[in-house]
């Protein structure tokens, strides 16, 4: 995604009204824990709005080395009580260290619980359970709009809970009351901020962090209860000459530092025999992972937060941003191993990325051997026999001299509903790759199944809410063909409108987002 400087479309008071005139009940009214509450959508469609201005530079001798080879960091937990969680998060400029190198960043500090845990680079993890109250209070000190978003939540899009339309200007404090449903999947979920066209450059700049739904541990044997847990982010960063993270014209085929939990090249341990859980997410704004462990296993046991009907053991992991895997990794010999990203390309028109060295994981103790790893974890809801209400097609296009990315040759408009679902049904949309890069294509609330890529029926093993959409291909003729995916939806208890986009953030940002509204039977 090689770009110069471009437009960016805002967002319309048109797409707040109508999410707030479909608002949740009265238990779930507005709350706003300061007088400065403000819900609306601020800018007129056309007009970006503009990053905070740079933050002063900090000098290489200030700024000092990055360090390499440490232990991998735990980011802090914050965990629910007694069926509540409330936390207030503080989105600043803040100057944090990156493995031990200090940088201008975006960044979160949070309060829970009488605790306070200062702004840093990898925020804490929220770990609710299906069923609790999580309130967050959101204090923007960025200078600039901002809001929050739930990433992969199976919640309301109105009212306070994860509506993207909320616009939070500099100075400003909005409460979030989410009501997380009992049946919500288990697994990894990520938090961040969703203003349109300032997303790319408040994530990249480091507003991100882990979102954890308890539960997917119960669905192990009890051999595999009680395991060590570990909760890695991955992130991507750049730096100017003043040792700050851009916030214009991010370059994501650029040389970037590659981190897990805020770190370069971390050592994680694991012991001969031990079986751990991996909680993996790619909470960065753009650039993709292509995980690979070398000489030990990787078992997906979720993917998106969706437990898997069976286990699936594989060498790599393909990871769009925005894409999780809850993983069980297992070790039989003691040794050094390496967990790289491997070299890879999105397309002619996309970007080129090295292999790099994402850390060294060292298996010390006696050989011995793992146990045995389930055979099932859950049922899939599957809907390959369902009746489809009805088929849409969306086809995908770019600009990329330029920058504009477009849904069925539109780019985002907050004024116009692409499509209205009705609640309780089932529909098949097809998604045609016209680029000739990937597009990660993510819908809000309700999650998908793959039926078939480029015309191959998959035999899904879950639901998921990131889905890479293949580029233009060759046929038997040498003709072009766009790259072809046949997803399913249930549009399951939520109604009102949201989203759907590509997940690089850019695109995004610059045009490739529509929005649906769930109905009622007889209003579509």
């Amino acid at each position: 995604m090689k770009r110069s400087a471009i437009p960016t479309l805002g967002m319309s008071s048109v797409a707040f009204m109508l999410l707030a005139s479909l608002g949740a009940p009265a238990s779930m009214a507005m709350e706003a824990p300061s007088a400065d509450l403000s819900m609306h959508a601020g800018h007129s469609a056309g007009h970006a709005a503009r990053p905070a201005a740079a933050p002063p530079a900090i000098s290489a001798s200030e700024s000092g080395d990055f360090v390499r080879d440490k232990p991998l960091n735990e980011p802090p937990k914050i965990k629910s009580r007694n069926g509540k969680l409330a936390v207030t998060l503080t989105a600043r400029r803040a100057r944090v260290r990156i493995s031990g190198k200090l940088v201008n960043a975006r960044v979160y500090s949070a309060s829970a619980n009488g605790k306070v845990y200062p702004a840093a680079y990898m925020p804490p993890v929220l770990e609710v359970q299906p069923g609790d109250n999580l309130r967050v209070t959101l204090v923007n000190k960025l200078g600039e709009p901002t809001n929050l978003h739930t990433h992969g939540f199976f919640i309301s899009p109105a009212g306070n809970q994860d509506n993207i339309f909320v616009d939070l200007p500099g100075g400003k404090t909005f409460m979030y009351n989410y009501f997380i449903p009992q049946d919500i999947a288990p697994g990894l979920y990520w938090y961040h901020p969703h203003y349109h066209t300032l997303v790319e450059e408040q994530v990249f700049g480091g507003l991100a962090g882990l979102l954890y739904v308890r539960g997917l541990e119960k669905l192990l044997p009890a051999s595999l209860q009680g395991i060590t847990e570990r909760f890695m982010g991955l992130k991507d960063f750049q730096l100017n000459d003043g040792n700050s993270i851009p916030a214009n014209n991010i370059d994501s085929s650029a040389p970037t530092n590659r981190t897990i939990n805020g770190r370069i090249r971390p050592v994680i341990s694991l012991q001969a025999g031990e079986t751990q859980l991996w909680h993996l997410g790619n909470i960065g704004a753009d650039i993709w992972y292509d995980l690979e462990l070398a000489g030990l296993t990787l078992t997906v046991i979720a993917e998106d937060a969706n437990p898997l009907d069976k286990p699936l053991t594989t060498d790599h992991l393909l990871m769009a941003p925005a894409k999780r895997y809850d993983v069980l990794v297992q070790a039989q010999k003691p040794g050094n191993y390496q967990l790289i990203t491997r070299a890879m390309t999105t397309g002619p028109d996309g970007d080129d990325y090295p292999e790099v060295l994402m850390a060294k994981v060292k298996v010390t103790g006696t050989e011995k051997a793992p146990v045995a790893l389930p055979a099932t974890i859950q049922a899939l809801d599957d809907l390959s026999g369902a009746t489809i209400a009805r088929q849409r097609i969306f086809d995908l296009t770019e600009n990329n001299d330029i920058g504009q990315f477009f849904i069925n040759q539109r780019m985002f408009d907050p004024n116009q509903v692409d499509a209205t679902p009705v609640i309780g049904t089932v529909e098949e949309w097809i998604f045609r790759n016209n680029t000739h890069e990937l597009h990660p294509i993510h819908l809000h609330v309700n999650d998908a199944q793959i039926v078939s890529i480029n015309g191959v029926t998959q035999q899904a093993r879950s639901w998921v809410d990131t889905i890479p959409i293949p580029y233009i291909y060759k046929d038997g003729n040498g003709n072009d063909v766009p790259g072809e995916v046949v997803m399913r939806f249930r549009f399951r208890n939520f109604m009102g409108p949201y989203v759907f986009h590509c997940h690089i953030l850019g695109h995004e940002d610059n045009g490739m987002m529509s929005i649906i509204n769930v109905t009622s039977p007889g209003s579509e």
